[in-house]
């Protein structure tokens, strides 16, 4: 009798996985490398945040997330080549182009941002963008590999990015 009733829920919980993924919420976390760019040229340095989507159309979401990364540049904020930290918040529309598997995606929007310059500190909002990939592999679960920009006042990153999600 209880295996009747186990396999009847795994049985209504797949038959129910994709409408559960029209809901449109998925959440994930994500890391990689990325490029400092300052006044005093480019070094390489990591990244790693949470991020969530909101699908308010066919093609079209809202994303937003919470990253945190550093590396080692130059800035006219700082003396010398420093380890710069820096948090920032994208706010972000995103695209997505479906392919026969998985999606290709372009996104803009808002980053607010706080840089530690060590010893200064910097902190607004700038321009945030991207492209990449998404392979959905269960109706709930997809991977993502992608290029992000920030644009975060006298520091800029180039990241490339991999991601896993889960869609609610």
């Amino acid at each position: 009798m209880q295996l009747k009733k186990t396999l009847l829920a795994v049985a209504l919980l797949t038959a129910s996985a994709p409408s559960m993924a029209l809901v449109g919420l998925s959440v994930g976390a994500n890391g990689g490398a990325t490029r400092l760019s300052g006044s005093g040229g480019n070094e390489y340095g990591y990244e790693y945040g949470v991020n969530a989507s909101y699908g308010i159309g066919p093609f079209l979401s809202v994303n937003a997330g919470y990253t945190t990364g550093e590396g080692k540049v130059n800035t006219t904020l700082t003396t010398g080549k420093q380890t710069v930290k820096y948090t920032t918040i994208p706010v972000q529309l995103r695209f997505d182009f479906p392919l026969v598997i998985g999606d290709v995606y372009a996104r803009a929007g808002a980053n607010f941002y706080d840089v530690d310059h060590n010893p200064t500190t910097d902190d607004g909002v700038g321009f945030t963008g991207g492209a990449g990939f998404v392979l959905t592999i269960f109706p709930l679960v997809d991977f993502t590999i992608g290029y992000e920009y920030r644009d975060m006042g006298e520091l800029t990153t180039d990241s490339i990015v991999l991601s896993a999600g889960i869609g609610i």
